[in-house]
């Protein structure tokens, strides 16, 4: 991985070295309209082509701009190509991306818009990467727990993960929802089924789920089997972390709803009626710079106050703190 600045001869020899390493090359940035979006160029410059202007992309981006007014002319460069590229369509944004198939070497632009990045990976790239180089497609099973380390987790499951199976790749991964194992082949898909019931054993109580579960569903789905219909939150010192995570968590038919939270800031508040309530509040750190949050429910169902260690700073410990909340949640009602 590189980080490079808006310099269009750096760019170019980036390209250059990245061409001589592997066969397929990604660049994200740099496809915006302004004096510093220099991955067109650079790249142009790395294979010894030059930019012209493609009637359809220009085509395509006044029509985008018609709703908007009038289009700014420096948005013309989007409209350009190198022989050798084939555009990538952008639904969502005004940068086209691009594909390069060129001595061997696949190269990919994309947007550096997260969210346009996103969606042309999946939906223009990925597909063309994988006729290109006859891919099988690719199977992955994940196994979530929370409190339990990395390294700890690792132990636990033994030689798992530098054995996992024939075909079977393995990775362990730190995330603020807690440590992930995923195993992933490109074989049969029941390989994974060995796997993942070896980390499930080995981990017991820790694993809260796997796939496409989230920590936040899971503990609604556990206060409405507990008999809570209805759940809100209230925090303090936590920036809003355990409601950002509830609000976005699925609406399961078996999961209770979540109908709001508030926040703490020292005033007076009036938590959403709901039939339980999640309270969480972080500690402040320590001398030691050891985190702590204490989490309870009420309502119609009840988990008395527990303080549960945490790691982290920043951003990362305000929602560590909220997933630690909720994974407690789903220890005390997952029965």
């Amino acid at each position: 991985m590189r980080q490079l600045p808006d310099d269009r001869p750096v760019i170019a020899a980036a390209f250059g070295e990245a061409r001589g390493l592997a066969e397929v090359v990604i660049a994200t940035g740099g496809l915006g309209p302004t004096h510093d979006d220099l991955t067109r160029e650079g790249l142009a410059d790395a294979l010894g082509e030059v930019l012209t202007p493609d009637p359809s992309l220009e085509s395509e981006l006044r029509e985008r701009f018609v709703a908007y007014g009038r289009m700014p002319e420096s948005n013309l460069r989007q409209a350009m190509l190198i022989p050798s590229a084939e555009a990538l369509a952008n639904p969502i944004g005004s940068a086209p991306g691009w594909w390069v198939d060129r001595d061997g070497v696949v190269i990919v632009l994309l947007p550096g818009v997260p969210s346009e990045m996103h969606l042309m990976w999946s939906e223009q790239a990925v597909p063309r990467v994988e006729a290109r180089f006859s891919l099988r497609p690719l199977h992955v099973r994940t196994v979530k727990t929370f409190g339990i380390g990395e390294s700890a987790a690792a132990e636990a499951v033994g030689d798992l993960l530098e054995e996992p199976g024939d075909a079977v790749l393995a990775g362990i991964y730190a995330r603020d929802d807690g440590v992930h194992l995923r195993f992933s082949t490109r074989g049969d898909p029941s390989l994974l089924d060995a796997p993942v019931a070896r980390a499930l054993l080995a981990l017991d109580e820790h694993v809260w789920g796997g796939d496409d579960d989230d920590l936040g569903t899971v503990a609604l789905s556990a206060l409405g089997a507990a008999g809570a219909r209805t759940v809100a939150s209230w925090e303090a010192d936590t920036a809003g972390a355990l409601l950002a995570i509830l609000a976005a968590a699925a609406s399961d038919a078996p999961a209770a709803r979540f109908v709001g939270g508030v926040l703490d800031a020292g005033g007076a508040t009036a938590t959403p009626a709901a039939d339980a309530v999640i309270q969480a509040s972080l500690v402040p750190m320590d001398a030691h710079g050891r985190s702590r949050v204490r989490v309870s429910v009420s309502g119609i169902v009840t988990m008395p106050r527990s303080e549960l260690r945490i790691h982290g700073s920043g951003p990362q410990r305000l929602r560590r703190a909220a997933f630690a909340a909720l994974d407690q949640v789903r220890r005390a009602f997952r029965s």
